[in-house]
Order: C-alpha cells, then structure tokens, then sequence
C-alpha cells in the first residue's frame, strides 16, 4: 500500500485534472468512479482499471476491504490518500471514500451501419441527465448511445456515478452530429420533440425495427440540424398544467414505450 501525501505527486495532478474539467477524463484517457456499487461494478464487469484509491482515515473497514478486493482482482495498483488530497480531488462531496481510476472506452464507428435500436443525445449538457439517460436507455434495452460534441462528456466522474454502472455495458459513441447518425444507425431515427409531433401513444407502428430516439437538451431541446434528419417527430401527451418533462424523464416514456409494445407483441 502507498501513501500519497503531497499535492505535488502525479497522480493527485492528473486527478485533480479529471474532476475539475469537464473532458479531462477524455483527454486523460482514464476517469474516477466514486463509490461502493461503482467499485462493486467494476470488479465485477473487470474494465482496465489503473488505481483503487482510497481515503487515509474514516473509511469504514468495509469499505477498505472492497478496495483491496477491487485492486486484487483487477491488478490496479492501490493507493491510499491524505484525507485533505483525496477531498480535493474527489468528484462529490461527502464520499464514502473510495474511488477507482478506469480507462475510458468508446465504441469503434463500424463500416456498415448498426442495425440495432440506438439513443442520441443532442446538446445534453447536465452530468446527471447525462448519466441517467445511459442507465435508462440501456434498462429498456438499448445499448447503443451516440451525443453531439455539445453534450456532457460521456465519462465525466458526475456522469459515470449518475449512470451507476450502465456505462460498462453500454456502447457510447462521442462527437456525433446529427447528420452522421443515418450512416451509425440503419433504423428509423425518431426526434422526441415537445413542440409538435404525433402523439406517442396515439400513433401505432413507430416501435417496429430499430429505432434511434433523439432527446435533446433542456429548454431548447433538439436542434434544427437533428430535426433535419429526423424520419419522425413524436411528442408526449402530458398535461396542459405542466409545461414539460425532464429529458430524462421524456427519454425513459419513449423508451420504455417502446419496449411495452414490443413486450405485448411477443406474448
């Protein structure tokens, strides 16, 4: 075990580079996974993982042995850190004091495109939307989410503990813009927009074949380059009382519309 106690160190450079920049985990190539059922994931999904790190003092022996555990089974070094560094360089506050530094990891573009279902965010700037649309896509069954160059990074630490592990099963595809997404995905590309389309629920046969659902960023939602190509504009028919819903909360209807209806036609 080593211990890091200087500001001065390498490592506590390139952390501090990861947590305070939006794409430093891109740049850097590796990202910081905060807590217990990240660490648990990790161990169990086994993504290259270069350090379990955790905090000097008042990390419960628990939490210590996941580390161990953690370094163990992935051959990542284990490192511990002065508790005013690790604060420092942490991604949240008040954190259970263990972190592990991964390898980042996007999807190779393919040469044919991807006959599968697929999401696309377009300028989804919050980390937790961000990351709840990874855990929610990849619930109702779709693995493949491409985002616009304006979106979140897709590894940033706030995005990877908001996915709670779905981006070690997902494939994620960076600084897509809307007119590449015919080429990435052969299904029928599907723009979620609150200003008008046909009624999601109303409208029948929208869920056959693969579909790419675009969700755009709040407030403006889709821009008019990913209304350009959409095939179809579909909106959900929420009250007159309520202006709109969260994109993640409009990501998760769609999705899990679709996948209801298939449910029901393979019964």
């Amino acid at each position: 075990m080593t211990l890091i106690n200087s500001a001065a160190n390498e490592n506590i450079k390139r952390w501090r580079k990861i947590s305070e920049h939006p794409r430093g985990a891109k740049k850097i190539g590796t990202t910081l996974a905060e807590g217990i059922h990240l660490a648990e994931v990790i161990c169990e999904k086994r993504p290259e993982t270069r350090a379990v790190v955790v905090r000097e003092n008042n990390v419960h022996p628990d939490v210590h042995a996941l580390a161990e555990r953690v370094a163990e089974e992935t051959g990542a070094k284990f490192l511990t850190v002065a508790d005013k560094l690790y604060d420092a360089v942490c991604p949240v506050e008040n954190g259970t004091g263990i972190m592990v530094e991964v390898a980042v990891e996007f999807a190779q573009r393919p040469m044919q495109p991807i006959v599968e279902d697929a999401l696309y965010l377009d300028g989804v700037q919050d980390a937790g939307n961000m990351g709840t649309l990874i855990r929610t896509a990849l619930a109702a069954g779709v693995r493949h989410i491409a985002a616009s160059s304006g979106s979140a990074g897709f590894w940033a630490p706030k995005v990877l503990r908001a996915g709670m592990g779905a981006h070690f099963s997902a494939k994620l595809y960076d600084n897509v813009c809307a007119e590449e997404i015919h080429t990435l995905f052969a299904g029928r590309v599907l723009a979620a927009d609150a200003r008008g389309g046909m009624d999601l629920f109303r409208t029948q046969g929208w869920e056959k074949g693969p579909v790419v659902w675009m969700m755009g960023a709040e407030g403006p939602g889709l821009s008019l380059q990913a209304l350009a190509v959409a095939d179809e504009r579909y909106l959900i028919p929420i009250e007159q009382a309520c202006e709109s819903l969260n994109v993640g909360a409009a990501a998760a209807v769609c999705l899990f519309e679709q996948r209801r209806r298939r449910l029901l036609a393979d019964a």
